[in-house]
């Protein structure tokens, strides 16, 4: 059985905005999930869940680990 790591992530311009998706990316290994974020300025905010802070927007990233058979 092998895994990927599918990331939606959600941009808002402040809390009572509407989250609109922005981008969906899958990826075969862990570190090249956590590359990705590290490179695009994510901070991890709760288990599974990153935020990334830019001028006025906030983008939320939600990760989740798909097993696939």
């Amino acid at each position: 059985m092998s895994k990927i790591y599918w990331v939606s992530i959600a941009k808002k311009s402040d809390e009572t905005a509407v989250e609109q998706n922005v981008i969906e990316k899958i990826f075969a290994k862990k570190s090249e999930l956590k590359d990705f974020l590290e490179q695009e300025g994510y901070c991890k905010a709760a288990k599974n869940q990153y935020i990334k802070i830019d001028n006025e927007l906030i983008y939320e990233a939600a990760v989740e680990k798909v097993k696939m058979k």
